[in-house]
């Protein structure tokens, strides 16, 4: 049964973690805003009806200018590795989960793009502008149309205002889908940190969340967990690879513990698949060009490896990393002939 906008449950499971985890942060929204674009095929996995998006509610919402009843936005605290040099003061630093939803298939992530200056936005202005929440819009539509895992976007709303980048444009923000926005980056925060309670009380919290076929095996949940995200991460680069996808910015803080794709702000598609292909401006040295990503992919997982190693015995690190390359070639040669119709 399709629902309006009030109809909507949330259980906010990542909430419940703890102020540790995360800011609580109200979003301040966008002045006179408009809704830009919307997607039929997310709302209806929200469960909403089609004519929702043309209420006031729904602008308002997603323009940061309201809260529905159960919502309690926050923005989650994280590190990672940004161009191979760790960082521990990294965060949401403009955008918040505004709530976790249920849905016809599951629970998923609410989260709007361009709030303002959460407590992790340092020098940022924590603002958006139209050309890059288009950006996300757009890339994680083509995505998701070729059947690459991602995070999708309900809509972009803009308002009056106007942020500078490299040029004066509108204000924006995006609304983005994902059953959840846990990064390695999470994980290093809390090894860094020497943490090791709040540690294990992440491991929980996402294998009780997303990996429940783990849960049942005692302390072994934690290797088999690592594993599966493992090979995760190899299917998923695999697929940016046969697609010819580059996401410009394969720091830790940007890889999805569910192996989806996240944050493709700086993302773009090379269709000859060229190696040299490169989409971050910054990335001055190749590091994330398109031949680099499934190295910088095992790369990742070690890092990831090295902030689980708490909960997880060297040996069991060691297996599932040795599982990531034979699992990517194979995924890389499913798909590749599969496009080639063989």
């Amino acid at each position: 049964m399709l629902k309006h906008l009030h109809d909507l449950i949330f259980r906010n499971r990542f909430h419940a973690l703890g102020a540790h985890f995360y800011s609580e942060f109200q979003p301040q929204g966008l002045e006179n805003p408009t809704l830009v674009c919307s997607s039929t095929e997310v709302l209806q996995q929200l469960g909403l009806h089609a004519d929702e998006v043309n209420t006031d509610l729904f602008l308002q919402v997603f323009s940061g200018n309201a809260l529905l009843p159960g919502m309690q936005p926050l923005a989650q605290d994280y590190a990672g590795h940004q161009f191979g040099h760790f960082n521990p003061f990294l965060g949401d630093g403009r955008a918040v989960l505004l709530g976790e939803v249920e849905t016809p298939g599951g629970i998923v992530d609410l989260y709007l793009k361009g709030v303002g200056k959460t407590p992790y936005a340092r020098t940022a202005d924590g603002r958006a502008g139209l050309r890059e929440c288009q950006h996300e819009f757009d890339t994680t539509e083509q995505l998701a149309a070729l059947g690459v895992p991602t995070a999708r976007c309900l809509c972009v709303t803009s308002g009056s205002q106007q942020v500078y980048r490299q040029g004066f444009e509108a204000m924006a923000m995006v609304t983005r889908i994902a059953p959840s926005h846990v990064r390695f980056g999470t994980f290093e925060n809390y090894f860094f940190q020497k943490n090791p309670a709040a540690l294990r009380q992440l491991a929980d919290h996402v294998i009780a969340c997303h990996f429940p076929a783990c849960a049942a095996e005692g302390e072994a949940r934690y290797a088999t967990f690592f594993h599966e995200v493992v090979l995760r991460t190899a299917r998923l680069i695999a697929h940016w690879q046969a697609v010819g996808f580059v996401h410009g910015v394969m720091n830790t803080d940007n890889q999805s513990i569910l192996g989806i794709t996240l944050d493709v702000g700086a993302s773009t598609f090379t269709p000859a698949r060229d190696p040299l292909c490169v989409s971050h401006p910054d990335d001055e040295h190749g590091r994330y060009a398109f031949g680099q990503q499934p190295v910088v992919g095992l790369w990742n997982c070690n890092v990831l490896a090295r902030a689980l190693s708490p909960l997880i015995t060297v040996d069991a690190l060691r297996s599932a990393l040795l599982a990531y390359e034979p699992e990517y070639l194979r995924h890389y040669a499913a798909l590749i002939s599969e496009s080639d119709g063989v």
